[in-house]
Parts: C-alpha cells; sequence; structure tokens
C-alpha cells in the first residue's frame, strides 16, 4: 500500500469517526433528561471539570453535553469521551 492509499484510508476513518461523534452528540441533545439532574448537570456545561469515577479515576476535560444516562465529556488530548452517570462519584469545576 502506497503512502497516497495509506492517507486515504486514515481520512476516509476520521471522517467516520466524525460522522459517529455527530450522531452521539444529536442522540445526547435528543434524550430528556430529568429535571432535577438538568439543574444540577447544567451548571457546568461548557466548563471544564475533574469527573472522579466510582473507580476512583479521575476525567478531567470540558462538560460538552448530557442526557438521561450519559455525559459527553470533551477531552483535552484525546477527543469526546462518553461517561456513563451511574459511573460518577462526584463532579469538580476546574478553575
Amino acid at each position: 500500500m502506497g503512502m497516497e492509499a495509506a492517507l486515504k484510508v486514515f481520512e476516509e476513518e476520521i471522517g467516520r469517526l466524525k460522522k459517529q461523534v455527530e450522531g452521539v452528540r444529536k442522540k445526547i441533545k435528543q434524550a430528556i433528561p430529568s429535571p432535577a439532574a438538568a439543574d444540577l448537570l447544567n451548571r457546568y456545561l461548557g466548563k471544564r471539570a475533574t469527573f472522579v469515577l466510582r473507580s476512583g479515576a479521575e476525567i478531567t476535560g470540558t462538560f460538552v453535553e448530557h442526557d438521561r444516562y450519559n455525559c459527553l465529556v470533551q477531552l483535552d488530548d484525546d477527543g469526546p469521551l462518553i461517561v456513563l452517570k451511574h459511573a460518577i462519584d462526584t463532579i469538580k469545576p476546574v478553575e
């Protein structure tokens, strides 16, 4: 496989992944969060926050969107990440 063919395959894969991310964002926007959870979480939308998971792991990034079961976090280096709400222990704002 030549360099140009490999580059084309790589670009196609990036395009496919971008479409997947947009599809996930649309699904998250369409889902209706519970009112109490939405009020609590909406204050963090668009802001950097650290999500402490029940496993003890910490995830830091920009809180993009949420629905009834998931949170979409834009990581600094790795792109978007979907975090299941039931896995979150605490959310701390990053200042």
